[in-house]
């Protein structure tokens, strides 16, 4: 029997802070104790004029809390520009990103260009990945917040701004000032209030709901008419590490959804680097975050195959097969095909072997079942996240490096 979500969409105003999800239908509101927290923070810190500073691990939903604040703050009907520090490979190329830079200021400058600085004028600059800034470009930035005035690359007019500041790290940022790659006194004027996001193997039991508003949400945008999940799946998903977080979750729920051929979702459905890996790492005490340990090239490949896949190319049972079993006859496959993983997931050799196919095999094994599928080069490349000719590599049994 499927699970459907056991409580209505939560319908509060802006000032009732929840997880917002980013689409038209409905938000939610998580339940775990962290979560609370963090919202009641966000209430006090939002009506003031204090920088905030959230830290937490990638994929934790560090902006969508950022915009949480802004919305909710006086400033809430102004703009809210985000500036991930981490893009930029260059300096003067986040220097002009945040200040702007006149005609002529620096070769390929053919025109003037407004900086995020004068964009977000009367509402918040989010500066994500801050602990990635240039050292060059943090004094710039420390006179801004001191002095609310700036001058463009190139130029020499005085600019006032009216700018809060968000920024957001998954650094620990008191390391990165001791070493001196961030200065000690941007870190105290940015850390007016800090907010920390738990990582998400820590609050399990906001897994189902988000796991739930995923599945309306992308059902959607799928074209699909999945409404629920099985308890089985959804035991599954909760258990599993997360390290990539709520984002990581998003695109499991999203994969999934595309695999599957029924209205809800099944274990059988689930990405086999998510359902798989997560049942071994429970059944081998102490080990934590197992899947870190698979080589890269096998890795990637189980990140594209649901568990019905993988029972498929490495159990020998073609799909057509798997769906007429008895549900008792899947789990009894399942958990042998997750002993089987488990076996080789602490592996760290250059081969590594899934019921007797080394990587090689592996790869070529997936990409002939793929153009099985789809019929063509082309999209069975797409599916796996290669080009064509990296397909035909696969396939003309050349040797692949993780």
């Amino acid at each position: 029997m499927g699970l459907k979500p056991p409580y209505p969409p939560y319908q509060g105003g802006i000032k009732e802070l929840g997880y917002i999800m980013q689409n038209k239908s409905h938000a939610i509101r998580l339940a775990s104790a962290q979560m609370q927290q963090i919202y009641e923070q966000v209430q006090q810190v939002a009506p003031t004029k204090s920088t905030v500073l959230i830290t937490g691990e990638t994929g934790v939903g560090k902006e969508i809390i950022a915009q949480k604040l802004h919305h909710t703050s006086a400033r809430g009907r102004g703009p809210f520009k985000v500036v991930n520090c981490s893009a930029f490979p260059e300096n003067g190329l986040l220097q002009s990103e945040l200040f702007g830079h006149e005609k002529g200021a620096f070769t390929g400058a053919t025109a003037q260009r407004v900086g995020m600085f004068e964009q977000a004028n009367g509402g918040t600059l989010f500066l994500d990945e801050i602990g990635d800034m240039f050292f060059e470009v943090q004094s710039m930035f420390l006179r801004v917040l001191e002095t609310q005035a700036f001058t463009r690359l190139g130029g020499n007019k005085n600019i006032e701004t009216d700018v809060r500041i968000i920024a957001a790290t998954n650094k620990d940022l008191e390391v990165t000032v001791k070493n001196g790659t961030f200065r000690q006194d941007l870190y105290y004027r940015l850390n007016g209030f800090h907010i920390h996001i738990p990582p998400l193997r820590e609050r399990q039991e906001d897994i189902p709901r988000l796991v739930h508003a995923f599945i309306s949400e992308l059902s959607v945008a799928h074209k699909k008419h999945v409404t629920g999940i099985t308890a089985e799946a959804l035991q599954h998903l909760t258990s599993a590490a997360w390290p990539g977080n709520i984002r990581q979750l998003k695109n499991a729920i999203s994969r999934a959804i595309i695999a599957t051929q029924t209205d809800e979702l099944a274990v059988g459905d689930l990405p086999a680097d998510i359902a798989l890996v997560s049942q071994s790492t429970d059944s081998e005490s102490g080990q934590q975050n197992v899947q870190r340990t698979l080589p890269v090239a096998v890795h990637k490949i189980l990140e594209r195959l649901s568990v019905v896949e993988f029972i498929s190319i490495f159990g020998g049972i073609p799909v057509a097969v798997w769906e007429r079993l008895p549900a008792k006859t899947q789990d009894s496959v399942i958990r042998e095909a997750t002993f089987k993983l488990a076996e080789c997931l602490g592996s760290l050799q250059d081969t590594i072997h899934i019921a007797g196919k080394d990587r090689h095999q592996i790869l070529t094994e997936v990409v002939q079942q793929r153009l099985e599928k789809y019929g063509n080069y082309t999209q069975a490349a797409k599916t796996l996240g290669i080009d064509r000719r990296t397909l035909k590599t696969y396939l003309e049994n050349d040797d692949v490096r993780g």
